[in-house]
């Protein structure tokens, strides 16, 4: 609940077009589960919120004319240290996790 307590502005989930050539769809492809996704997210007032959140779920819809996958997405439970990551892999800044 400590991780928690704390409320912010949530992105539960985001749909993503792989045949619009400004997103990067090898990267996308490459996506898994608990994968760390750094969002992005500008509002109708023009301000942003930028989060890191994992990917807890890949839903795709492919058809011929269309790619896309909505990917759910929740706050990282704890801040872990993974070894060569530029999110989580900041020593000073990351935890030790297994």
């Amino acid at each position: 609940m400590a991780t928690r307590a704390e409320t912010t502005i949530r992105i539960d989930a985001m749909t993503v077009d792989l045949l619009d050539p400004s997103v990067p769809t090898a990267t996308m492809l490459n996506l898994d589960y608990f994968s760390n996704l750094k969002i992005t997210n500008i509002q109708p007032d023009g301000s942003t919120i930028v989060k890191t959140l994992q990917a807890q779920g890949l839903d795709w819809n492919i058809t011929p004319n269309s790619m896309k996958v909505t990917i759910t997405t929740l706050e990282p439970i704890v801040d872990g240290f993974i070894i060569g990551s530029a999110v989580s892999g900041i020593i000073g800044q990351s935890i030790m996790a297994y």
